[in-house]
């Protein structure tokens, strides 16, 4: 009956994570294919039947519909996405500290915790979805969120809670070889990722100075404009659209006048990192001398070694597109930082689990050598460890869950162009486009690389 009862909540809980690791795979494939379609259809779906994965599946339902260019579904998405993100933040034990450890080491029964960079990227598309609709009102409260969120979690002051580890030795263990082994892999990938990479995006700086730059009010818009271009500079040197907008900025707030037309083109290419599990095998000495060596499993972050440059021409001509940020340095930098505490959540479960296994299994091994072998007492124990054994594998598993729609990086160019000057893409001759009328345009593209599906947009945000 003991032995029911530990395989039971052991199932129930394989069963629960069963959907994300069939689905998340699939849906990053698609993302990567460029089949945003079938990315909202799956996404949407399952946000209605896995109430703990909803969060993520909303995340990638709201970039599919804005890359399909259905901006209005996306604000919906998003909008509701965002409205659970300010509930967490306004409850009275919403801690910072917790928010960034925790979030990418939680199992798959609990609910999923955005990362900090979903909340910036969250923010940053449905900034880009209100300008390209034309609604600055909403923009500006989009701007004010992403401002927010950027100060608040866009910082490596997230991490810096010490991590205790006294209970059960964990910095012994760690120092392990074979435990060494295992988390020397993880390390190597990701020094592939963060050279250079910073908390904070600059992108998303710049399109906030864009927003109180070219449609803002008055002075005080025009010194947040200053502000946010040269946070955006900070973080990217030798990006010529942020360097030109932050000294045409100073120019205007010294008393010069802004140009009278610019056209501003943004290009999302390539895919963000790929996350999978990895097996550390780690000594749990420290729970009994006879307890043997287990495995955790820890996320990793897998680069996916992709460097797709997009190729825009205008009237002919090349259109030099910059990089901005780099959004996979992003992410590999917070979970760089997050990575201590997941391994000390990782270990301490291991350790309280095989504990557990350890004193149940001795129990009933006890239990058996005293009563008489035919009265089931061994078979009751053979069912204990089979029980122990089950649910130790089946919850050691990494939480993988993630956003998967996002680009690798973010480019931008600032031009001028008469009306009617023609904007093309190599290779797509059916999205070549002639530029509208306006003081301020703004291209939107995205591709994954070459050969794979390419959107293009183009609004007027200053008539």
């Amino acid at each position: 009956m003991r032995s029911t009862l530990l395989i039971i909540p052991s199932l129930a809980l394989l069963v629960g994570c069963a959907a994300y690791v069939e689905k998340g795979p699939r849906v990053r494939s698609a993302n990567v294919e460029g089949d945003y379609e079938m990315v909202s259809r799956v996404a949407s779906a399952s946000a209605e039947d896995q109430p703990n994965d909803a969060l993520v599946w909303k995340l990638e339902e709201g970039a599919a519909l804005r890359a399909q260019g259905d901006l209005k579904g996306s604000i919906k998405v998003l909008e509701e996405v965002e409205d659970r993100l300010r509930a967490e933040e306004g409850r009275p034990d919403f801690s910072l500290a917790g928010e960034g450890l925790a979030a990418f080491s939680n199992n798959y029964a609990q609910a999923y915790r955005a990362k900090p960079y979903d909340r910036i990227y969250a923010s940053t598309y449905q900034v880009l979805n209100h300008l390209e609709s034309g609604n600055r009102a909403a923009a500006r409260v989009s701007v004010n969120r992403l401002r927010f969120v950027q100060e608040t979690f866009g910082s490596g002051l997230l991490y810096q809670k010490e991590i205790k580890s006294e209970k059960y030795n964990l910095d012994k263990a760690t120092q392990d070889d074979r435990t060494q082994e295992g988390l020397s892999i993880i390390k190597e990938e990701l020094d592939g990722l963060t050279p250079g990479a910073a908390y904070d995006d600059a992108f998303s700086h710049w399109l906030q100075g864009l927003y109180f730059f070219r449609m803002g009010d008055g002075a005080s818009d025009l010194e947040r404009a200053r502000k946010e271009f040269t946070a955006a500079h900070a973080l990217t040197k030798g990006c010529p659209t942020i360097e030109a907008d932050l000294a045409e900025c100073e120019a205007v707030l010294a008393g010069g006048s802004p140009t009278s037309r610019v056209v501003y083109v943004i290009s999302e290419t390539g895919n963000c990192p790929e996350w999978r599990e990895q097996r550390v095998d780690i000594p749990l000495f420290v729970v009994a001398p006879r307890v043997p060596y287990v495995s955790v499993a820890l996320p990793a972050l897998r680069p996916v070694g992709y460097d797709y440059k997009l190729r825009v021409q205008l009237e002919g001509k090349p259109v030099a597109l910059a990089l901005a940020s780099r959004t996979e340095g992003l992410i590999a930098k917070h979970f760089e930082a997050a990575l201590p505490g997941i391994k000390a959540q990782a270990f301490t479960s291991a350790a309280v689990k095989s504990t557990a296994s350890y004193i149940l299994n001795k129990s009933a091994e006890v239990s058996a050598n005293r009563q008489n072998i035919s009265s089931g007492a061994a078979l009751f124990a053979l069912a204990t460890k089979i029980g122990t054994a089950v649910y130790t594998v089946g919850t050691t598993k990494a939480d993988l869950r993630n956003w998967s729609g996002l680009p690798a990086r973010f480019s931008l160019a600032r031009v001028t162009a008469p009306v009617g000057a023609s904007l093309t893409i190599p290779g797509h001759p059916e999205l070549s486009l002639n530029l509208p009328a306006g003081k301020v345009l703004l291209v939107s593209l995205k591709s994954t690389g070459e050969n794979k599906p390419l959107t293009l947009r183009c609004t007027t945000l200053v008539p």
